[in-house]
């Protein structure tokens, strides 16, 4: 029967993996942090940023390439965690996670709509003529175009992948080129207000900049359907964040000095903006709002095929009900968690129908944010339990630090991020984080059955309580 049961394909090589994983990191964030970034930090603690969340997310990415390597399943943080820390971690974990990659689909998609808006007046909610009901339609269109081209399979999205990156690149290179010439200087020392002037906006800086950096798990999310996953997971993660990290320094010092802060404060495009002031003419705008509506239409549907993945390695893993984990019979694609997922993401995306595109955004990539950061800080522990520390010399603390060095730092880094979230985002995500409780109980009860786990406790506590007596 086993024998017989639909599996992924292994389908996607280095190529591909690669870029899926720069594809996914690469999506509306650059195209956008400018703005954001002007508006709540200076142009230094920008600069710093990006370094601190570059170097931070090189942490997390040995973390992810250095344990995906050694259990190269499709799932990422889901089997890494089960594996460490047992399947109540396990859950929490991949709750959280899963939450953050639906969420994180729909800010993409609604950064698709506001790079669009650039051409078409009805999706520019800076417009008077903005339609909040055709921004909804377009993004729920988009969303469902590639959940379709998911189900048809991994290789169709892996083309996807490989090509909308080529084209999002070559758009940034573009950028770099024309505008490097005509860099003001004095812009980097002309904050867009007083209340950014200081040191004090570098945790919003960093927390702005990290939602561009999600996506660095990507091949370790996917590398059942990696091949030679051993070899290919850890080269595509590494050298994927490695590129991404070099260009968004580049391309965000770049525009701090082809725009003041002020100017790039008020951009609804920032990039297309400030390539339009370097030259005085809008081919060049036009032309990096071309490239961002690739970029994140090529990160939606990376985006939407690790989602899937995830609820599906849940369901395998039976901390998410059994439905999440049904393959296809003729696409060998987890189709209902890609349908699942889509769903979810569409209710989110009503937000882009009762609100302006900007402050929706803003809040989806917050709340994303905040839920890939547990993630992550249980998958550099995971790594210590699993591979860093030796069990064939004598433990100690000297031992444990020196063992574990790198995974500690990521551990430290992934904290400093969720502080610098702010109290209010940690508090609503405290309150999804906690939504999930309920589900795993009922997946207890769905289990009893076939574990008696539930049995086994109360038995437990009732010869326990005898003890007592």
């Amino acid at each position: 029967m086993e024998e017989n049961k639909p599996h992924l394909k292994r389908e996607l090589g280095l190529i591909a993996a690669t870029a899926i994983v720069i594809g996914n990191m690469i999506g509306s964030g650059i195209f956008l942090a400018p703005q954001q970034l002007a508006a709540a930090s200076n142009p230094a603690t920008s600069l710093v940023s990006w370094l601190i969340t570059g170097v931070g997310s090189i942490l997390l990415a040995l973390s992810f390439a250095n344990i995906g390597s050694a259990m190269p399943r499709t799932g990422g943080p889901v089997v890494f965690t089960k594996a460490a820390f047992g399947s109540f971690a396990c859950f929490l974990v991949t709750f959280s996670y899963w939450n953050g990659s639906w969420s994180g689909t729909a800010a993409i998609i609604t950064g698709f709509v506001r790079y669009l808006g650039y051409f078409f007046a009805p999706l520019n909610d800076a417009s008077p003529s903005y339609s909040s009901f055709l921004a909804f339609m377009v993004s729920s269109a988009v969303l469902w175009l590639f959940t379709w081209i998911n189900i048809k399979g991994v290789k169709e999205a892996g083309i996807v992948g490989i090509i909308t990156t080529g084209m999002k690149i070559l758009a940034l290179l573009a950028f770099g080129a024309i505008v490097a010439g005509k860099f003001k200087w004095e812009y980097l020392s002309q904050p867009s207000s007083a209340s950014v002037a200081g040191w004090a906006s570098l945790p919003a800086g960093i927390t702005i900049t990290l939602w561009a950096f999600l996506g660095l798990e990507s091949a370790s999310i996917s590398a059942g359907e990696i091949k030679n996953p051993e070899r290919n997971v850890r080269i595509a993660t590494i050298a994927g964040i490695l590129i991404t990290t070099l260009i968004y320094f580049m391309i965000s010092f770049l525009a701090m000095g082809s725009l003041s802060q002020e100017q790039l404060a008020k951009s609804q495009a920032p990039l297309a903006d400030a390539i339009n002031a370097v030259t005085g003419a809008t081919w060049g705008g036009s032309l990096i709002a071309i490239g961002a509506i690739f970029s994140t239409l090529g990160a939606a549907s990376g985006w939407i095929l690790t989602t899937a993945r995830v609820s599906f390695s849940a369901a395998e893993e039976k901390l998410f009900p059994k439905f999440f984990g049904k393959i296809h019979p003729d696409y060998s694609t987890p189709h209902v968690s890609l349908i699942v997922s889509g769903i979810i993401s569409n209710l989110l995306l009503i937000l882009n129908y009762v609100g302006s595109l900007t402050s929706a955004f803003n809040f989806m990539i917050l709340m994303s944010t905040l839920a890939y950061l547990l993630p992550f800080a249980f998958t550099t522990a995971a790594e210590i339990v699993l591979l860093r520390v030796p069990l064939t010399k004598p433990f100690g603390f000297k031992t444990f630090v020196k063992s574990s060095i790198i995974p500690l730092l990521g551990f430290i880094y992934s904290l400093g991020a969720i502080y610098g979230s702010g109290a209010e985002t940690v508090l609503y995500g405290f309150i999804l984080f906690l939504l999930g409780i309920p589900l795993y109980v009922y997946m207890m009860f769905e289990k009893e059955e076939e574990t008696g786990a539930i049995a086994r406790l109360r038995e437990d506590a009732a010869n326990s309580a005898l003890k007592e007596k």
